[in-house]
């Protein structure tokens, strides 16, 4: 299996996935390639879930040709589209459960569907589905998914989730989505008028203080993965980890505005977090 890159749009995501500060010039070639396509199909689902453009039911729709084709290559059924070819031969080779495809389709379908939720962790069981398995995908291609690597990734990959949702308040507004709790909201006297108008007021930052200081509790908890994996993965862990504190850090300071001017990280904070995880190994 020297190429699994049999459409032109998982070449397409192979150009574009190069240009990703996180380099996956740290994979093996045949690791790396199964990851983009990995990468492609997360990419392509979130992209339905996001066009604003379309209806609910037409984003559902699009969707189900994605749930089709899983459940076609779930009974060996390999005439799909291409892509769908790529996973098959993909989960075949390192053994990747399906259910973790299916969990990404599940919060794709959440996001079109569900814009609001009641509590923490509400949120948390919408991060298992749309970021822990991609964690849980990266450690079954490196043969290190133990069951204890599996809920240390789980945690990383929910702080990153979170992260996420943290830079992208704004943006997710707009869309009519919010991933705040509502009881949250009701608890720190936020209202999201502040959020269309992009204030950021005195609530807002004793929430963020709240929010954060969560979030990396969560991220503390996936730390054993950097000692329990080896060599490229471990290094690739380390990176995600100490980026994932360097936007913590940048967002916590006084000055932070995550409406206005949330932090996000350039290629040089990548290239200087990566070197710096190469040299203090």
């Amino acid at each position: 299996m020297n190429h699994y890159i049999t459409s032109e749009v998982g070449k397409e995501t192979k150009n574009h996935y190069e240009n990703f500060p996180v380099a996956t010039f740290l994979y093996p070639k045949k690791i790396r390639e199964a990851a983009i396509i990995l990468y492609h199909f997360a990419r392509l689902g979130d992209n339905i879930a996001d066009e604003g453009n379309f209806s609910k039911k037409e984003r559902l729709k699009k969707l189900k040709i994605y749930q089709d084709n899983l459940v076609r290559i779930k009974k060996n059924n390999v005439n799909v589209e291409p892509l769908f070819q790529d996973i098959y031969k993909i989960i075949k080779l390192f053994q990747i459960p399906i259910d973790l495809f299916q969990r990404f389709i599940d919060a794709f379908k959440q996001d079109i569907i569900n814009n609001r939720y009641k509590n923490f962790k509400e949120v948390i069981y919408y991060t298992d589905k749309a970021a822990a398995p991609a964690g849980e995908m990266i450690l079954g291609l490196f043969r290190e998914n133990s069951k204890k690597n599996i809920s240390y990734s789980n945690s990383i990959c929910e702080a990153l989730a979170l992260i996420g949702i943290s830079q992208d308040f704004y943006e997710d507004i707009l869309k009519d989505r919010l991933y705040i709790p509502t009881n949250e909201m009701k608890k720190f006297n936020l209202k999201i008028s502040d959020i269309h108008n992009k204030e950021f007021n005195n609530n807002w930052k004793i929430f963020k203080e709240f929010w954060l200081n969560r979030i990396e509790l969560i991220l503390i908890k996936g730390l054993p993965l950097i000692k329990n994996t080896k060599g490229r993965l471990s290094l690739q862990v380390k990176i995600m980890i100490s980026a994932a504190y360097l936007l913590i850090n940048r967002m916590k300071k006084n000055k932070c505005d995550l409406f206005n001017n949330p932090p996000k990280l350039s290629k040089i904070d990548w290239l200087v977090l990566s070197c710096r995880c190469i040299l203090l190994k």
